[in-house]
């Protein structure tokens, strides 16, 4: 995506897998359409999932380096939640291993985790930016109540009192099970 979104080179992607988080495939360059003879290497990508195509004004560095780490963030999320559902929904088709179910709970706690950071990113915002970090907060996984402290404790960091005790009410509400209620 990277490459592509320089627009300095002319390429396309002839795709071959996708396995482990790595986009494997061969690099199409030019006009071609078709992969060549001799075949050349595989090369290998992280696996992204494009999520904006905003362009980022370079004057004013601290806002773009936090733009870019709040969209990285943001593609984290949307990545490893779809990951999970989708690993979710296997489980539930089919006679689930332990290692699928451990496999299951270690994504979610990734994507709590990279929620968790996001929320940091809200809470550094500003007081403005606290309806977002308590939608944040609602997309969480954890039933355990873990994360929700940890979510606090965020908050109180950046001196967001009012958004921890709503994070409070949050973790309260889904502990008591009354999560299908609107925040």
């Amino acid at each position: 995506l990277a490459r592509l979104a320089s627009g300095r080179k002319t390429e396309s992607y002839w795709p071959v897998a996708v396995a482990d988080g790595k986009f494997h495939c061969i690099i199409l360059k030019g006009q071609d359409t078709h992969p060549y003879f001799p075949k050349p290497l595989l090369s290998e990508f992280d696996f992204a999932i494009p999520i904006s195509s905003r362009v980022v004004n370079e004057e004013d560095e601290e806002v773009a380096n936090a733009q870019t780490e709040k969209d990285k963030l943001e593609e984290a999320f949307v990545r490893n939640n779809l990951l999970s559902s989708l690993l979710g929904d296997l489980l539930e088709a089919t006679h689930s291993t332990h290692s699928q179910r451990t496999e299951l709970a270690r994504r979610d706690v990734e994507v709590d985790k990279t929620l968790l950071q996001l929320l940091a990113v809200e809470c550094r915002e500003g007081e403005e930016r606290g309806m977002k970090a308590l939608e944040l907060v609602g997309l969480m996984k954890d039933q355990t109540g873990r994360m929700m402290e940890a979510a606090v404790k965020v908050a109180e960091r950046y001196e967001r009192r009012v958004l921890g005790e709503k994070i409070r009410e949050v973790a309260e509400k889904r502990l008591r099970g009354d999560d299908d209620e609107d925040m």
